[in-house]
């Protein structure tokens, strides 16, 4: 499947990727960690990928799954972000906020989910 990954804070950035049904999603974000990054995750850190179909709201990728079950289709648009934790659990949610911030007349503000 081709994806569109987005590599920068802004929309602006990106590139396309073709990758195989049988890929696991872990094995994705190594490979996009090492590509926009330059490096894998370091101890104590991770990388979170979320996605979103053409005109689609963003959702978080799970990491225990091969791509075909991931919800990532064909066109996917992805995009990654490292996080520094050295636990793997999540504090409770109240409400959504995405991981990225966008610049809109020269303020940034959240996109909310």
């Amino acid at each position: 499947m081709i994806l569109t990954v987005l590599s920068g804070r802004q929309e602006t950035e990106w590139f396309d990727i073709e990758v195989a049904d049988e890929y696991s999603v872990e094995h994705l974000k190594l490979m996009l960690g090492v590509r926009i990054f330059g490096e894998p995750p370091a101890e104590g850190m991770q990388y979170i990928m979320e996605a979103k179909f053409p005109e689609g709201l963003w959702f978080r990728v799970g990491d225990n799954q091969l791509l075909t079950g991931s919800g990532l289709r064909e066109g996917c648009t992805v995009r990654i972000q490292r996080a520094f934790s050295t636990t793997q659990d999540e504090a409770p949610v109240y409400g959504r906020r995405s991981l990225f911030q966008s610049e809109k007349m020269g303020k940034y503000t959240h996109e909310i989910i």
